[in-house]
């Protein structure tokens, strides 16, 4: 199988099975995996060895500082990196498979390196990946010179000192598929509220007709709102984002879109199919970054991003508590969109609620929260006057009452 795939000929004296690779891991070594939500993760060898413990561990922190804290020593030493790739070129240099993540940062700092070359992911793949290594620790740090979505700053390869390869592993095995959202009729209701303030922005000349880049979070309402950007009047749009998901290919395609950069693919297995059906089609138009440079709040705030993100709850006080990775975009966007129904479990419970059970954002950094009741849109607005509009606008009228009384509750006696 090693075809054009192991093209060195030092490294291609390594390749052994994913048992004996396992074997070249000792009990108890630290051990980082490639891969970024499910996409480039290695197959063979973490199943080798049974049990893993990723390093590292349990780590709840934003995804833009993850590579900074490991270089500063945050969370120990690194061992051993296990990291799947496309391709390993006659000079060593690695081609990138379906995500970057921090593949660089765990082949600089591991002691021993295993790579797992995947011949599931497309050959063509060399090109599509802009891997930048000029960050420095500060008090040495640099600008990061990226003023355009689409603009390279970097390599298109990984780098890895060959002398601490302990073992190549062939695999041809797919990454796990994202299902698409289901997209029901309250996601398109949100979609439709959500291009139309893009509408009302434009109009007032607060945004350009081809709007500023576009961070969509993963979940069945930014998937409508994709969509629905299919449909709309705006044109040459760009993303700036960590995942790639159908409804980003679907615009690539359509030719709305004219670039996404990101750090990973998130594709169904029916759009993993399309893209690796005609790869070259999207080279020049996809670009693969590190993590650390996808949703880096410098250039996020640089670029001026629209940033539209699900969320878990809003309250009175305008808090939201949202998963993923909102935390690099929302809090640097230029508008950011928080997204969801006005209640869960079959309408039993609301999402606006008095207090967030989590503070994911600020009500400093929340501009504009969307239900499928309405649109609550909170630039320069006081405490009051933000939790009037989110009742009034967002929260489902069963439940608006006992919010009401929330917000009167929570004034201070005279």
């Amino acid at each position: 199988m090693t075809g054009d795939r192991i093209l060195d000929d030092a490294l291609a004296t390594r390749v052994m099975s994913a048992e004996e690779a396992a074997a070249q891991i000792g009990p108890g070594e630290a051990v980082a995996l490639s891969g970024f939500a499910g996409a480039g993760h290695p197959k063979a060898v973490p199943e080798a060895l049974g049990e893993v413990r990723e390093w590292p561990e349990d780590v709840d922190v934003r995804h833009s500082r993850v590579a900074q804290h490991a270089v500063s020593g945050f969370y120990g030493a690194l061992d051993v990196a296990v990291v799947e790739v496309a391709a390993i070129l006659p000079n060593g240099l690695l081609v990138p498979g379906s995500s970057v993540g921090n593949n660089q940062t765990w082949l600089d700092l591991a002691d021993k390196v295993v790579l797992e070359v995947n011949s599931r992911h497309p050959r063509g793949f060399e090109g599509f990946h802009d891997i930048h290594h000029g960050n420095r620790l500060p008090p040495l740090r640099a600008p990061i010179q990226l003023t355009t979505p689409m603009q390279r700053i970097g390599d298109p390869y990984l780098l890895v000192d060959p002398a601490k390869v302990v073992a190549v592993v062939e695999t041809d095995l797919p990454d796990p598929g994202t299902p698409p959202s289901p997209i029901g009729d309250e996601s398109h209701a949100m979609a439709d509220l959500v291009v139309d303030f893009l509408r009302h922005e434009v109009r007032h000349d607060r945004l350009h007709p081809s709007l500023l880049p576009l961070h969509a979070g993963a979940g069945p309402v930014a998937d409508a709102v994709l969509a629905s950007l299919q449909k709309a009047e705006f044109e040459h749009l760009t993303a700036y984002t960590d995942t790639i998901r159908d409804g980003l290919l679907d615009l690539l395609d359509s030719g709305k879109l004219i670039g996404v950069s990101a750090t990973a693919f998130g594709l169904s297995e029916a759009g993993t199919r399309r893209f690796g059906g005609d790869v070259h089609h999207y080279k020049g138009r996809i670009l693969l970054r590190p993590q650390e440079i996808s949703n880096h709040p410098e250039v996020i705030r640089r670029l001026g991003l629209i940033a539209i993100d699900p969320m878990e709850q809003a309250d009175i006080h305008g808090n939201v508590n949202a998963v993923g990775s909102s935390g690099d975009f929302a809090s640097n966007a230029h508008l950011n969109f928080f997204v969801a129904p006005s209640t869960a479990e079959q309408g039993t419970v609301s999402r606006i609620v008095p207090f967030v059970s989590r503070v994911d954002h600020t009500a400093h950094d929340v501009q504009v929260v969307v239900t499928e009741q309405g649109v609550a849109d909170l630039r320069g607005l006081s405490p009051a006057a933000r939790a009037r509009r989110i009742i009034d606008r967002c929260a489902h009228p069963d439940f608006r009452e006992q919010l009401i009384e929330a917000v009167e509750s929570a004034r201070p006696s005279r």
